[in-house]
Parts: C-alpha cells; structure tokens; sequence
C-alpha cells in the first residue's frame, strides 16, 4: 500500500525515483515518528506520519520541471518538506531554515540518520535571511500574502516557489494553483501555490 501511494505522488509530480528512496523515505518516517515527536517537530500522537508528513512533503516537487540545482526550505521545522525533498533530488543542495534551534537541531539529526549531506541548516528570522536559491518552498509557516512575499523575496531569477496551503485556496494573481489529487494518496483538499520567477 505505501509503495504504491508512493508511486501515485511520484507520477503526479512527474519526478522519477532515485535509487532506496523508498526504504530512505520509510526511516525518515520512523525518526519522525519517534525522534521528532520528543522534540516538538511532528505531534506526540500523530496519524499517518506517512501521508501526512512524508508523502505531503514529496508533492512539492510539483512545481519542479527538473531538480532544482539549489532548495530554500522557509520555515522548515525539523525538514518538512525539505528531507523528503532532498532524498528525492539527491543532486540538490538543500538549506532548512527556521527560527527554532532546536527544532534545526533536530532536522541536522535527521540529516545525519540519512546520511544526506546536500542538507545544510541555518537558524534565523525570516526577515534576517538572505539566502536565494533556485527553488524555494514553504508549508504552513506562515499566511499566504506574507509567504509569497517572502518566498519571491528569496528567489533567483527564473526559479520556482512552492507554497502549501491547507483547505482553503486563495485567489491569486501570482503564480498557478494546483489541487492535489482526490485519490487514496493524500487528502484532496489541499493546495500547492506555484510561483514562477
């Protein structure tokens, strides 16, 4: 059942799977679930840490034509979307930035757990950062006008900005809107808001 959910968002995003994703994605699932629930990053009693953690971090790769060189993870937490991200596009560098040391301390644990070595972290303010990247991306952290703002503010020229948005889309007059798939995978009233550069 996890493979074949996981071959459904992969054929949504149009990305192929590089060599163990699977099992990679699978451990990173169990830290998840075990690690970083101690450290605040994932809820002590979560539901389907799979769907709706893993699974819905891979589907950001929607907004990617091809790997990005370059990753911005804004708000990232302990690497929501960044880790999957980066085990899915094993040739991108990858930087996780939040406020929250701890929470960074916990997604350079995870880094470490699966042995990704694109994975960089930087803990500042939004307003503080200055990094750009060719692709940046962000899930729920913060509303939608401030997160495209900041999301554009870190873009290359050219690049690609995906933002999460839960159930209730936004008009826009930046970018695409794209509904996830109303199938078994994920939860169909989600929203990803892709902003070209």
């Amino acid at each position: 059942m996890k493979r074949r959910q996981l071959d459904d968002v992969l054929a949504w995003t149009g990305h192929p799977a590089p060599a163990r994703l699977f099992d990679r994605l699978e451990a990173f699932e169990a830290w998840l679930a075990t690690e970083a629930a101690v450290s605040g990053g994932v809820g002590p009693n979560e539901r389907d840490v799979w769907v709706r953690h893993v699974l819905d971090s891979l589907m950001f790769a929607r907004g990617f034509d091809t790997a990005p060189a370059s990753i911005i993870d804004l708000g990232s937490g302990v690497g929501l979307p960044g880790v999957p991200l980066a085990l899915l596009f094993p040739g991108s560098a990858v930087v996780l930035v939040d406020r929250s040391g701890r929470r960074l301390a916990s997604a350079r644990r995870a880094a470490r757990v699966l042995r990704l070595e694109s994975v960089s972290t930087t803990q500042a303010e939004f307003s503080g950062y200055s990094g750009v990247a060719d692709a940046v991306v962000m899930r729920a952290a913060l509303g939608p006008g401030d997160a495209v703002h900041e999301i554009r503010r870190h873009l290359t020229p050219g690049g690609v900005g995906v933002l999460g948005i839960g159930r209730a889309a936004t008009e826009t007059e930046d970018g695409v809107l794209e509904r996830f798939p109303g199938s078994e995978v994920l939860d169909p009233g989600r929203w990803l808001h892709i902003m070209r550069g």
